[in-house]
């Protein structure tokens, strides 16, 4: 060992949603935890969100995709031969720093996809395995939700209160119930009060899909990184994981780690990953040894196959009149599932979600979003702004993709990161059932538009900046030759190297992963603890 070689029970690869709620549920219980991650502390007074060029900036050196952003923290990513683009960040709170807080709990059937449809294969675990975890993780956050959604199971614990979903809110809803369709609102966390009695509610003071300035809900350090620091975890910023070392029992002994000073080993009883499913298998696949030469974990193969990405599609219209969703105050999202479960007359199994999206902000729209052409400048560009702005309004359309294997993450052979160790690189094409799922969907979300009033329609078939849930590189199993870890996350090549991530999704649903991710890494956290004794 050197000089500046540490040692812990549990080192985690990882300070966002996961990396934190693992360490919060480890440290609580006394087991000495260091987590690292590649990127700094966020700040949210660096967002400048008064200066008058937030839009632009938002584009560019704020961006959520990373080699947009190209911060001195980031990595490259190999995307030439990906339909969807990478969308995460790095640092304290990880990509919870960029999100807009929606935290739903994926559906009963979604583990049970094999048994229903006949795709893909069901996972090693149930709904009711998660259950308590969700409920963990939701208490955690202060999440706030309408009981009684039928597209769900029934749920314990006591939310917090639920924003107004808004005047253009109410009139889908009311477009919905005309059409008999499902509509619920959004699972949002809205933070809570130290003893969790209410609402610590939004300060109104700018956007909320990057870095909440009010820090109500803004990422997972105030909710789970803060707690587990104040347990005892350090947290290691700055730090890159590069390898992870084994011994000759194939074993892992320590996570190779470098920062501005150098090389420094962290010896672990256990390596826990939990970046997301781009740079835990790109961490896998590096760490190539004499007995796993192609990469950690990977004696089955399928270390990086089977990426799921949630393709989005985008239907939006335009009204005659404001439709309220850029009123000043707090507001909470509408979603349907009606659409969520297979029906053969459709032409392809699985199904898509709708999810209300207020129209462009101000800038995007004077540059043309949405409509295709930039609004005239001049005398006349006032007039047509007020005729544009907050009278456009849409649904993105996301589809349930299904694990291929030919859709992966594989080390680039042309991009290489600051340390000069090849980059993650995405092969992934949106594959026919899901592209005609999403037709499908644009079709609902059109017939919804119009029922609310809408009269002219802007169809995105794709977005292509949309890679924020990253799911199914390490796939869950109860066979290790079809799977990388068991049921608990633990890697089936190696008894002491953990995945915590969406990394082991067997499959996507059509809801945001995070909670559920979250429930899986606690889950894990509690196994871990239960095999020390």
């Amino acid at each position: 060992m050197t000089r500046r070689d540490l040692e812990t029970d549990v080192v985690i690869v990882g300070a966002g949603p996961t990396g934190s709620a693992a360490a919060w549920r480890l440290a609580a219980v006394g087991v000495r935890v260091i987590v690292v991650d590649k990127g700094k502390p966020f700040d949210p007074a660096s967002l400048d969100r008064t200066n008058a060029d937030w839009e632009l900036r938002r584009a560019s050196v704020l961006s959520s995709n990373p080699n947009i952003r190209k911060a001195p923290d980031d990595d490259p990513v190999d995307d030439a031969e990906s339909d969807i683009k990478p969308m995460f960040a790095y640092g304290t709170g990880g990509t919870s720093t960029h999100w807009s807080a929606h935290v739903p709990r994926f559906r009963p059937e979604d583990f049970r996809v094999k048994t229903l449809d006949g795709v893909a294969s069901d996972w090693p675990i149930s709904y009711d395995d998660l259950e308590p975890y969700y409920s963990l993780a939701e208490a955690r956050w202060g999440t706030a939700f309408v009981a009684g959604d039928p597209s769900a199971a029934p749920r314990q614990g006591r939310p917090q209160k639920l924003p107004t979903i808004g005047a253009h809110g109410r009139r889908f809803a009311r477009a919905f119930d005309a059409l008999g369709w499902h509509w619920w609102p959004v699972d949002l966390v809205v933070g809570r009060d130290a003893d969790n009695s209410e609402t610590q509610h939004c300060t109104h003071i700018g956007p909320c899909d990057l870095g909440c300035p009010s820090r109500v809900r803004s990422s997972a350090e105030p909710a789970f990184l803060d707690a587990a620091r104040a347990d005892g975890t350090r947290v290691l910023t700055g730090t890159r994981a590069i390898s992870i070392e084994t011994g000759a029992d194939g074993l892992v002994r320590a996570l190779v780690c470098r920062d501005d000073a150098g090389t420094f080993r962290i010896r672990a009883k256990h390596v826990a990953l939990a970046g997301n499913a781009s740079a835990t298998a790109r961490l896998l696949l590096l760490s190539q040894t004499g007995r796993s030469p192609n990469g950690l974990a990977n004696s089955s193969g399928l270390v990086g196959r089977g990426l799921m990405l949630h393709p989005y599609a985008k239907m939006d219209a335009l009204f005659d009149e404001p439709i309220g969703a850029w009123v000043s105050g707090e507001k909470a999202g509408l979603v349907s599932f009606e659409f969520l479960q297979t029906k053969q007359e459709r032409g392809f199994v699985r199904g898509v979600k709708l999810q209300l999206v207020a129209g462009p902000p101000p800038v995007a729209l004077a540059e043309g979003a949405v409509v295709g052409r930039r609004l005239p400048w001049g005398a006349s560009h006032h007039a047509a702004f007020e005729a544009r702005f907050d009278r456009i309004c849409g649904f993105t359309v996301c589809a349930e993709d299904l694990p291929e294997d030919a859709n992966r993450i594989v080390l680039s052979d042309s991009r290489v990161d600051r340390d000069g160790l090849p980059a993650a690189k995405w092969i992934y094409r949106v594959a026919p059932n899901a592209r005609r799922a999403l037709d499908f969907g644009l079709a609902r979300a059109q017939d919804v538009l119009r029922e609310a009033g809408g009269h002219t329609f802007f169809r995105t078939d794709l977005r292509d900046q949309a890679g924020f849930h990253i799911m199914g590189t390490a796939r869950m199993g109860g066979d290790p030759s079809h799977s990388v870890v068991d049921a608990f996350g633990r890697c089936h090549d190696v008894a002491n190297l953990w995945v915590l991530d969406a990394s082991v999704f067997v499959t996507a649903s059509v809801a945001n992963p995070t909670l559920t991710a979250q429930a899986l890494a606690l889950r894990a956290a509690d196994h871990m603890l239960a095999r020390r004794h």
